[in-house]
């Protein structure tokens, strides 16, 4: 079967001797695979933007606000995050080389299998978890239940949040959310979530929010 869905994603290249282009701001947008060369995105917010597989080469950064946004098997080359807020975001299988985070803020963000080496004067702020190996997480029935009906949610399954291809689960964003909510009710939430459209879904800590306040109605 081929894809039922369509991908948006950004191709930004910027050659030699034309003016910079610019990577405006975003908010819940997946931009999976994406390609941006040479460009300017200073002094931006990007807040649950989905940048899964994308791909970044000389892209000035500083100053921004990148909060909420996903990056599993994203690549940074000499990239410049000086100065730079990122929060409660999750960095999967990333590369990076010669990028520079000076003055960079980093917080409430998990780093996993990702070698942080090319990150000049890189300094990791308060609750960043790091991880050297996929988690592991606590597979219930209850919560099998539940992930075999998300698979049909067009959007869950489209964002990668829960299931992975090779009808392979998330493992790391359950990981996540077990550490947020108990065995019990973590089931019982995503039940609740999979009565509605997900549209703005896409990223981890989206879902999180969205749980969370589920949570509060029950």
């Amino acid at each position: 079967m081929g894809q039922a869905y369509r991908i948006n994603r950004l191709h930004l290249i910027t050659y030699k001797c034309r003016p910079k282009k610019v990577v405006n701001d975003a908010r819940c947008r997946y931009l999976a695979k994406s390609q941006l060369v040479n460009c300017l995105a200073k002094n931006k917010e990007y807040h649950f933007v989905n940048f899964r597989g994308s791909h970044f080469k000389k892209v000035n950064f500083s100053s921004s606000v990148i909060s909420g946004c996903d990056f599993w098997g994203a690549s940074f080359n000499k990239c410049d995050f000086r100065n730079t807020r990122i929060t409660d975001c999750v960095f999967m299988s990333c590369r990076f080389s010669d990028c520079k985070f000076d003055g960079a803020v980093i917080e409430y963000t998990t780093i996993v299998n990702t070698n942080l080496s090319g990150c000049h004067n890189i300094i990791l702020g308060k609750n960043v978890e790091v991880l050297f190996q996929y988690p592991k997480w606590i597979c219930t029935h209850e919560l099998e239940d539940v992930l075999r009906r998300l698979k049909e949610n067009p959007n869950i399954r489209k964002y990668k949040l829960l299931h992975l291809p090779g009808n392979k689960y998330n493992a790391l964003n359950l990981y996540l959310l077990q550490k947020k909510f108990s065995l019990d009710e973590l089931p019982k939430l995503l039940w609740k979530l999979s009565e509605k459209s997900n549209r703005n879904l896409t990223t981890y800590k989206k879902l999180e929010l969205a749980l969370k306040s589920e949570k509060k109605m029950l």
